[in-house]
């Protein structure tokens, strides 16, 4: 019974290795008869015991077959078949090429020589197999010492050769090292000390990358090559307390330079790379993270090409293994998401935690500068990292001042999937000064229109449009600069008085320095629409908007006048280092002043901290401008600012110095937006005995009635019926209509369709119209009578009434 059971495993075994063997591409091709000859011949070298030959005297042998000889061409092919389908070993890479293993198994020799298990190691040696174990080190002396072993006389009598092809294989590594000639190999694979669970990151100094790899189970080998390649690009660093090498089983510790360390760990099959700064995060330099994470994408690539590609002479043309993810810490460990992901913020889809994506965009930053903006002969244009991600605003601003008017409706017609030639028309006609806004509108369209736009795609069309494919190289690069300012001065936040001297000089190069800037198509388009005949205002808008951008230093202003080619302005500077007028202290310090004089409310400052650090807030101002406590001018001038912890500041700024009603209002906002315990605290705070004051504020608001009405009465109407109509309308119809009856312009659908969600879209959409005339009201009552599901919802708008506490209450927004 036994023996038939252990058949049938045979016999399927059997039909296992023959499947395998017939996947392969090499499988059923024709062999050329040429090669027939030659390969007889090293059969008898091998059963000489013959295991290495040179390329002399394999060309000795191949002349031997006088007029069916192979040529050079035909040898160098014979040895990449071969090499393929196992039957020899050939590299055809520089100090290997010059030799060849006939006989494979030689290799298992070689390789059993350094990696094998303890009970195999000669008594004399076992110290070398300690030292490999508790850190890698291999002595080259202790090496040569193995391979003087009788059974290993064959090795040693090629051992340059063998070096350099361990070497090659990174089964072995050279260690980065400052002096040359280092008398020691390091071999990652012998390692089994593992990192001490006390050698934690921290997440304060460092950001995180991962290469993950889509199969659940990673090839051994592919992890010690990149550990092999990880140590020989950067210095090992050497532990403080123990003086040992910091490299363990499945871990490894480098040094780039005086500020900056890099550390790799595995986690199952995610490769994680964590650069980390000496002091704070916030100060790694981003061209140190971007430089590190090319080489390292290089590596890895290269590695899974060499173990998954199909045969030994082509290159990868299948998918790589592995994708690339970013690190945020979420809670106490790491969270993980795509790499292409474009937004300064992402929720952590397992914690429901929302974090900034601004520090760990170093990994992408631009590339370091080449000498005269130009590409080497070999350069092969962008990475794959570069070439799957989705471009900035910037990098789209960039290639539009790089490309000529016909260039760009070339792409555009080549990338715009939906009726390219009218899209393109409509673009042309709204863009108000066409030159480089046509250029940058009709380039941010196809992004916008594109669920998976990319560098990929925009290298494709300038390829079949015959465009130098290396202007993308030329906007993914760092500006190259020699400041005349000292480094302090730079980082300083630019002072409004610095500012204001610059909007006479920028000319119309406005949109332009917007983007380069940081501020997105959409803000750049409002603005533009915002300011329609005035270029200075819109300058002036532009700076004041940059400048309260978290990132807003000399350094940037500098390097984009720089890019532009507006280094001339920079003479108007005085980089002033007053920091008092600092956007983001000055709100601070605005709150304080606020929670110090608001006995009104009885609100303290530790319930205030943990409503400004906690909060979403979009929902709730939905709520308070249903109920007309805030307005929609209130809703921008919150909106404006880039963090969220600053957009709350400043709604908790307004809801403190008005009172009553907005208070209450603000309270139940919290309440249906799923903060409960705020919403309760807060509801016990108010009633303080302060809470009178705000309520009689209130009353003299109602008691002045109509006389003191600002705000027209289709507009009360629109925003007591906000939520309603944010939660349920389709914009699409309605859009089309208002665009038909001129209340729209294609720069505002434009700026509608940007938004990433149906309600985000719905919001813009009530903000222009909460800014519009009556007409634009009458016609949003069309539109949405036009389509039956909405007929009702038209009805209710138009008949909603308007009370005198209606009209108190939102004629306090403008007081």
């Amino acid at each position: 019974m036994q023996e038939t059971r252990r058949t049938k495993k045979l016999a399927t075994l059997k039909k296992q290795l023959v499947d395998v063997a017939l996947d392969h591409p090499r499988c059923g091709e024709l062999m050329p008869t040429k090669f027939v000859p030659l390969e007889l011949q090293l059969a008898r070298k091998v059963e000489e015991n013959k295991k290495i030959l040179t390329m002399d005297e394999l060309n000795d042998i191949n002349k031997q077959n006088d007029k069916i000889a192979l040529t050079s061409a035909q040898l160098k092919s014979f040895l990449k078949v071969n090499h393929a389908l196992g039957k020899l070993i050939y590299f055809d890479e520089a100090g290997l090429r010059d030799n060849v293993i006939i006989d494979p198994v030689f290799l298992v020799d070689v390789l059993r020589s350094i990696v094998t298990d303890d009970q195999f190691w000669p008594e004399h040696l076992k110290e070398i197999l300690k030292s490999l174990k508790e850190s890698g080190k291999l002595l080259k002396r202790d090496l040569y010492e193995i391979w003087k072993q009788d059974c290993f006389r064959e090795i040693w009598a090629h051992n340059d050769y063998i070096v350099d092809m361990l070497v090659h294989l990174d089964i072995m590594c050279r260690p980065k090292d400052d002096e040359d000639g280092s008398d020691f190999f390091l071999v990652p694979c012998m390692i089994s000390n593992k990192r001490e669970e006390s050698q934690q990151i921290d997440h304060d100094r460092s950001i995180h990358l991962a290469y993950r790899f889509k199969e659940e189970v990673v090839p051994p080998a592919i992890l010690y090559r990149f550990i092999a390649t990880f140590i020989s690009i950067w210095k090992l660093r050497v532990s403080a307390k123990s003086s040992r090498l910091m490299i363990f089983t499945d871990s490894a510790d480098v040094r780039i330079d005086a500020d900056h360390d890099m550390r790799f760990d595995i986690q199952g099959n995610r490769f994680i790379v964590s650069l980390i700064h000496k002091d704070n995060k916030n100060t790694i330099i981003p061209t140190i993270a971007s430089t590190a994470q090319e080489c390292l994408t290089h590596a890895i690539t290269n590695i899974s090409n060499f173990y998954f590609s199909v045969s030994g002479d082509s290159a990868c043309n299948r998918d790589l293994p592995f994708t690339i993810q970013i690190g945020i810490p979420c809670g106490t460990d790491l969270c993980f998401f795509d790499h292409t992901l474009s937004s300064k913020e992402w929720i952590c889809p397992e914690h429901k935690t929302k974090h900034k994506t601004n520090d760990v965009s170093k990994w992408f930053a631009d590339k370091l500068h080449t000498k005269d903006d130009r590409c080497t002969e070999d350069c092969p244009g962008l990475d794959k990292v570069w070439l799957d991600r989705q471009p900035e605003d910037k990098h789209l601003g960039r290639l539009a001042s790089k490309l000529t008017h016909e260039d760009t409706r070339k792409i555009y017609m080549r990338l715009q999937k939906i009726e390219p030639a009218l899209q393109w028309d409509i673009i042309n006609e709204s863009s108000k000064r066409g030159g480089f806004e046509t250029k940058i509108n009709a380039l941010y369209d196809w992004k916008n229109s594109s669920k998976y736009a990319s560098f990929k795609q925009l290298q494709q069309s300038l390829k079949d449009e015959e465009i130098d494919i290396h202007k993308l190289c030329q906007i993914s690069r760092a500006v190259q600069k020699e400041f005349d300012q000292p480094r302090e001065k730079l980082k300083l936040r630019p002072s409004d008085s610095n500012i204001q001297k610059l909007p006479d000089h920028i000319g119309n190069k406005t949109f332009q320095l917007g983007i380069e800037l940081g501020l997105s198509v959409v803000q750049m388009q409002q603005i533009e629409s915002d300011h329609v005949t005035n270029l200075r205002s819109q300058t002036e808008e532009v700076l004041n908007k940059w400048r309260k951008l978290s990132d807003a230093t000399y350094e940037v202003l500098e390097k984009a006048l720089h890019r532009l080619q507006l280094s001339r302005v920079l003479s108007y500077l005085t980089y002033e280092e007053r920091l008092e007028e600092q956007v983001e202290v000055g709100l601070d310090e605005e709150v304080e002043v606020e929670l110090e004089e608001a006995a009104g409310v009885g609100l303290k400052e530790e319930l205030a901290e943990r409503i400004i650090q906690n909060i979403q807030i979009s929902q709730i101002l939905d709520y308070m401008m249903t109920h007309l406590v805030l307005s929609s001018d209130d809703r921008r001038s919150i909106e404006q600012y880039v963090r969220q912890d600053d957009q709350n500041k400043a709604l908790l700024r307004d809801v403190i110095k008005r009172g009553e009603p907005t208070y209450t209002v603000f309270v139940d906002a919290l309440r249906i937006s799923g903060y409960t315990d705020l919403a309760n605290e807060l509801k016990f705070y108010s009633q303080g005995e302060g809470s009178s004051t705000a309520l009689i504020q209130t009353e003299n608001i109602e008691n002045k009635g109509l006389s003191s009405w600002t705000v027209p009465m289709y507009k009360v109407r629109l925003q007591k019926n906000y939520s309603k109509i944010i939660d349920n309308i389709q914009h699409e119809t309605i859009v089309d209509h208002l665009i038909s009856r001129d209340v729209l312009t294609i720069a505002e659908s434009q700026m509608i369709n940007a938004c990433p969600a149906q309600i985000q879209k719905n919001r813009k959409l009530m903000d222009i119209l909460l800014h519009g005339s009556e007409h634009a009201f009458n016609e949003f009552l069309k539109a949405l009578r036009e389509d039956s599901v909405y007929a009702e919802l038209a009805d209710k708008i138009e008949n909603t009434t308007v009370g005198s506490r209606d009209i108190s209450t939102i004629n306090g927004c403008f007081k």
